[in-house]
């Protein structure tokens, strides 16, 4: 496919021809063309949007950031828009030493899970809460080469909790760890039951000492990785704080359990045993689930209204837009500089308590027609994501406040051009979108916008189209 690209009035000889019919090749115009002869020029016009709210639970929750690190949500809160939100973390860890020599002649005293805070807490940071975290053992395997959603779950075992629940003033979870007087990340430090975790902890060393393979695969067949949840979902916080797996080798930069003993001859003396999480060697993942119940946003999902007033955007998983554009053909020949969808804030639901979600993301649904020959329903990649360092800088997907008839409005544009052109070119006279958050933070921030019908035109869904032609005077 030949690609329409535009370079607004960079070079006076160079435009890019585009008819009712599609794109076409580069076209060089002379430049001894006086502007007289011929005006490039550009209008703008709007096509309305059918909108919906729907549901999406198919995060990827195993998932490394582009800067390396691993945060997954573990807690519970309530919105009051958009009901609870439960998250709980499940991981792998390997030991740092994978053998039983190590605690021959001593006495192991004592252990702990320790898990540091990103320092990210969603939700209403007025409203801090007392929860209860507790510690399980994984009793299914889990693998790092596999991929895990948010509504991924793997058994552990209730019968034997690794710990008792631990009760977390999070209006503190920032404070430092402060361990033998010493200051450490913050985070959290989840006290173990020892016989229990040594039950599990010395048959796996042992399969690790004998084994003449991968001695930290004959570790993880018998100590699968373990779980940290809310002790009971029942009692909500009005904020869902954020941890990370990841980390240096200091004991409390990255998820572990540290194993505290001593020898059993010779002057006294504490020793630490570590067993740490590798995201390129551990499997993990976060299972986040939301019960959206009576709240408000169960409306827009259920809607049967053919467009609704109001939309309800949430970073996956949760409630995302599906939007229509009909009535391609219907706009002007010329070439499509920008084809923006407008989604407006809006104004009257805590936005100040809930944070906005960062970026929207689009993603096609094709319908056979566009692209040529697609499955019908299968979902696409949109032509205006590039490769490259930024990938989004044409859509742009991010708020921005722009004037609507002399009022400030915070208005999310998702700038598609060029596959409004190709759609066009394909005879398509619709286009069909999915508009999703980030999976950064999985769960997190949310907005409330106005849809294709909304009455009060300010904040109104539409496409905004700015078009070039070329006039002869």
């Amino acid at each position: 496919m030949k690609l329409c690209s535009y370079f607004p009035l960079l070079l006076a000889a160079v435009v890019i021809a585009f008819t009712q019919s599609g794109c076409k090749e580069n076209v060089l115009i002379d430049a001894g063309v006086s502007p007289s002869d011929n005006v490039l020029g550009v209008y703008d016009t709007s096509l309305p949007v059918i909108t919906h709210t729907y549901y999406d639970d198919t995060a990827i929750t195993n998932y490394v950031t582009t800067s390396g690190s691993v945060r997954q949500a573990v807690g519970v809160m309530e919105d009051p828009f958009f009901g609870t939100i439960t998250g709980s973390t499940f991981f792998q860890l390997l030991p740092t030493d994978a053998s039983t020599v190590i605690y021959e002649n001593k006495t192991i005293d004592s252990a702990v899970l320790v898990l540091p805070f990103t320092g990210v807490m969603y939700g209403d940071t007025t409203s801090y809460t007392t929860i209860s975290y507790q510690a399980f053992f994984l009793t299914d395997d889990i693998a790092q080469s596999a991929t895990y959603f948010s509504y991924t779950h793997k058994d552990v075992d209730l019968v034997n909790p690794l710990s008792e629940p631990m009760p977390v003033d999070l209006a503190h979870l920032r404070d430092s760890l402060e361990v033998a007087g010493k200051k450490y990340q913050p985070g959290l430090r989840i006290r173990l039951k020892l016989p229990t975790l040594l039950d599990k902890l010395m048959p796996a060393l042992t399969d690790a000492t004998n084994s003449t393979g991968d001695k930290n695969a004959a570790f993880l067949s018998k100590f699968k990785g373990v779980c940290v949840r809310v002790a009971d979902t029942r009692g909500t916080s009005g904020v869902l704080p954020y941890f990370r797996l990841d980390g240096s080798t200091d004991n409390y930069s990255g998820a572990g359990i540290l194993v505290y003993y001593h020898s059993n001859t010779g002057a006294a003396d504490t020793l630490v045993q570590r067993y740490y999480f590798n995201a390129n060697t551990c499997g993990f993942f976060n299972n986040v689930s939301r019960s959206y119940g009576h709240y408000p946003v169960n409306t827009l999902i259920t809607s049967a209204q053919a467009n609704d007033s109001v939309l309800g955007v949430q970073n996956v998983p949760g409630a995302n837009i599906d939007i229509v554009i009909p009535g391609l053909k219907s706009l002007p020949s010329g070439v499509i500089n920008k084809a923006e969808i407008q989604l407006a804030v809006l104004p009257w639901h805590k936005n100040d308590k809930y944070s906005a979600v960062d970026r929207l993301f689009p993603i096609r649904i094709n319908n056979g027609i566009y692209p040529a020959g697609s499955v019908p329903g299968t979902n696409g990649q949109v032509l205006d994501i590039y490769s490259g360092a930024s990938p989004f800088q044409v859509i742009n997907g991010t708020l921005n406040t722009i004037d609507r008839d002399g009022t400030a409005v915070n208005v999310y544009s998702v700038n598609l051009p060029r596959e409004v052109m190709a759609s066009r070119k394909a005879g398509n006279d619709t286009l069909h979108l999915h508009l999703t958050g980030s999976q950064v933070y999985t769960a997190a921030f949310r907005a409330i916008l106005g849809g294709g019908a909304h009455p009060n035109s300010l904040y109104r869904a539409k496409l905004f189209v700015v078009y070039s032609s070329l006039n002869k005077q």
